[in-house]
Formats: structure tokens, sequence, C-alpha cells
């Protein structure tokens, strides 16, 4: 007979559904190729023809296919980079402190040199901005042969000055350019969902590819050396098939007028005249904060939970955990053009979506949940991740002025790495539940805000469909009798 205690063992202790297991590794493998069975079929469906099928043309279809390749080479070089920084400087003798001083001075780079990065990038243009990208980042790489303190710090300087512009100014030159050509909106909105599905196929080959020329040269030097070779690819391409275009080239999106302002001004005037875009910051700085301090955490969280206890070490399959991860986000972003089919525009469901990815950071953190159930809240919020990122692109290209896109979006990035920075300078003196509940929160206030800036942008459009004079009725009638004579006596 099974004894007692047996009988009524609890379902987070039970060896076929708890961490502790050896077959942990081929049920990953199973939930990884199911993930991307169930990415393929959604991407094929959409291809198919029906309602959401998207008739294109081979003009633009040939941009799509110059710039996926220039962005993709570009997330290369930076995905191979990402497991070893650590692991290189452990093995070049460094203490924990310094360590925490180079992955510091990298954010606080990107934070400080972002606004300036992308005032140049709108006014000298994003084509020259994204070379430049290249450039920083070849000589980052170059910098991790030198076990010089130093050295590395400057690295990762200039590391920190190409992630602002890897996640500005490419976005940035693929608005303008496709608005330039007079492409149909939903035509970009494809290529973020290509570029988002892209970028997670990329993430799980870099992780291969690294893996592959680690072990082949016998070194943790040579995933970034494999990196420059990607880079120089994308510089070349860059170099030989991209047009200029700079702030203000194109007529297609709304405008500010710079009027001798700096467009480091204009761009936080435009914040100040449309909360809208200020609000769309705070949004991609509570979501995006989130998101990095996940990617630091998901590792010590899991670990115990995948612990072996008769050996006392995990039986957490990292890499396969991290390709489910990158499989939940192309799921994610395949589901983009449903819930476009639901909703129509993506500002209508992304409070939804927050809210989701907040539940599924703060339950693994309120409630003592064994190893599968906190693997599938991950999973979940992997999902959400997928929604985010083309969903955002598509909201930020309607909203923000063309002649200081690029500023702007660097501007967002500033609390963004403000927030990463104070998590990890204090990561030793909070646990992980306080670090992931801290997250849900964050994603809490993502979903607030994004119902505020639902209800002004139904509004304005509201406003818009009433036509001149009742737009300018509604207008006056928030203002006070003095504001209001001030205004018909300046407008005639």
């Amino acid at each position: 007979s099974i004894p007692s205690e047996r009988k009524h063992r609890r379902l987070d202790e039970s060896p076929s559904l708890a961490g502790p297991t050896p077959l942990a590794p081929m049920i990953f493998s199973i939930v990884f190729v199911a993930l991307c069975a169930a990415c393929g079929l959604l991407l094929y469906v959409q291809n198919q023809g029906g309602a959401t099928a998207l008739p294109t043309t081979p003009d633009f279809k040939k941009f799509q296919r110059i710039y996926l390749l220039v962005y993709l080479c570009a997330v290369m070089g930076d995905w191979l980079q990402g497991p070893y920084v650590y692991a290189l400087y452990t093995m070049y003798k460094f203490s924990k402190q310094q360590i925490g001083i180079l992955f510091i001075v990298g954010f606080g780079s990107s934070a400080i040199f972002g606004p300036f990065a992308g005032t140049w990038a709108d006014k000298y243009g994003r084509k020259t901005s994204c070379m430049v990208y290249c450039l920083l980042y070849i000589f980052s790489c170059m910098t991790k042969h030198s076990p010089n303190f130093y050295v590395l710090l400057v690295g990762r300087l200039t590391g920190g000055m190409a992630t602002s512009i890897l996640f500005s100014s490419f976005e940035s030159w693929l608005v303008a350019e496709h608005n330039k050509h007079f492409f149909p909106s939903e035509w970009l909105n494809q290529t973020f969902q290509f570029a988002t599905v892209g970028n997670s196929v990329v993430a799980i080959a870099a992780g291969q590819l690294g893996s592959f020329v680690r072990d082949s040269m016998d070194s943790l030097v040579a995933p970034f050396d494999a990196a420059i070779l990607f880079l120089i690819i994308c510089l070349g391409i860059i170099a030989t098939s991209w047009n200029e275009n700079k702030g203000g080239d194109n007529s297609g999106l709304p405008t500010q007028r710079l009027d001798g302002r700096s467009r480091l001004q204009v761009a936080i005037d435009s914040m100040k005249k449309d909360k809208k875009i200020l609000i769309l910051g705070l949004i991609q700085s509570t979501f995006e904060g989130a998101m990095y301090v996940f990617v630091f955490m998901w590792t010590p969280k899991l670990e115990p939970l995948f612990m072996d206890k008769t050996t006392n070490k995990t039986n957490l399959p990292h890499g396969q955990v991290f390709g489910c991860f990158m499989a939940c986000c192309m799921v994610g972003s395949s589901c983009v053009k449903y819930l476009l089919a639901w909703k129509t525009n993506p500002y209508k469901y992304m409070r939804e979506v927050y809210f989701v990815g907040a539940a599924s950071l703060i339950l693994p953190a309120v409630f003592a949940l064994n190893g599968w159930m906190t693997l599938a809240c991950f999973f979940v919020f992997e999902v959400v991740c997928g929604v985010y990122f083309p969903s955002m692109g598509m909201i930020k290209s309607n909203f923000v002025a063309e002649e200081v896109r690029a500023t702007v979006y660097n501007i967002f990035r500033i609390p963004l790495n403000i927030i990463v920075v104070t998590v990890l300078s204090n990561i030793g003196a909070m646990s992980d539940d306080t670090i992931f509940g801290a997250c849900g929160f964050l994603l809490l206030a993502a979903g607030s805000l994004q119902h505020l800036f639902c209800e002004m942008a139904n509004k304005d459009e509201a406003r818009d469909s009433m036509g001149p004079a009742a737009a300018a009725t509604e207008e006056l009638s928030h203002l006070s009798e003095g504001e209001r004579e001030e205004s018909v006596a300046k407008t005639g």
C-alpha cells in the first residue's frame, strides 16, 4: 500500500510536476517545439488569404526585406554579447562591485547620451546614426579583448551609446522612409510584427551560435568577435542600400515646427503641449523597465524551484528556458493582427495586455507557486512582450512628430534606464519576490496610464469627427470668459 504521507503529497512536491526532475530538459524541448509550431501556424494562416491577409506590392516587399535584414543583423550583434558579458568579467577576476559598476555605466551612458543621440539623428540623418551604432558597438566588442578595467569601462560607455541608437534611430528611419514612399500604415504594422518575430528567432540563433564559437575557439571573447562580423555586414548594407532621412523630411506624419528652437527643446515642448506623448513615454518606461529587470531576475527566481535535493544543484536548463521565452514572444507578436481585427487600433487593446502582464508577475511574487506554475506565468509575460513591441511601434508612429522622432524616443528611455539602474543598485537589499512584485506594480501603472491615454485619444478622435466649427466650440467651452475673448481675438 501507498504510505499516507505520499498519498497526500502536495502538487508542488510531485516529482512529475515540480522542478527537480531529470525529465525537465525533455519537457522544455517539447514545449519549445509546440510554441514554435503554434507561431508558425498563426503566421501561415495570416498569409493564406481571408480576413487577416494583407496584399502588398513588390516595391514594398523589397523595402521591407532590406530593412529587416539590416535590423536583424544589428540585433544579432547585440544578442551575441549578452550571455557572455558577466562571464567574461568574472574570468578577468573582477569583483562583483567592479562588475556592477561596469553594468551601471552601460545603462547610465545610454540614459545620458540618448537624448543627444536622438537630436543628432533627427538633425543629421537616421542612416548616419545607424552606421554610428555599428561603429560604436564594434569598438565596444574590441575592448573585450583587454583585461584592463578602464578599457572595458570605455567599452561599456560606447556600448550604452550604441544601445540608445539601436532602440530609436532604426525605428525612426523605418517610419520616415515608409511614409516617404506613401505605403499604407497597415504595411508598417506588418513590418513591426515581422521585426519582433525575427528578433526572437535571432535571439535563439544567437544563443546557439554564441555557444558554438565559444566552444570551438575555447574563448569567451569569441562571441564578441562573431558579433563584430554581423555588425560589419549591417554597416555595409546600410551604407549601400539605405537612403538618408532626417526629421522634417516627411510630410505624411504629425509634425512640429522648429521655429529656431533646438530639436531637444521642440521634443520637450511637444510633450508639454500634447500630454498623450508624455503618457506614452511613461508607459514605455514602466513596461520596459519591468521587462529589463525581469531579464536579470528570472534565473535566480527559477533556479531554487528546480533544485535537485540529492545533489543540491539546479536542474533548470537555462538555454532551453530562454528558447521557450523567445518562442512565447513570437506567439505574442503573431497574435497582433487578430487583436487589431478586434479593436482596430493598438492603443485600444494594450490596457488589457498590460494588466495580464501585471498578473503574470504578481502571482509568483505573492503565492508560493511551484516551478512549472511559475514558468507558466513567465511564459504569459513573454507573450505580452511579443504583443507589446509591434503594438507600441504602431502607436508611437502615429502620435510622435516626425521632426523629433528619434529625440523623443530616446527621451522615453531616460526613466527606463533610471528604473533599471535603481533596481540593480539595490538588488542585494531586496528579495526576489519583492522585485517581481515591484515589476508587477510597474505594469499596473502602465495599464492605468494606457487607460488615461485611451480616454484622451478617444476624446481627440471624437472632436476631430465633429468638424472645425464644433471642435472650436468644444475647445472654447473649457476656457474662462477672458481666455475665450483672447482666443477669438487671435483667430480674428
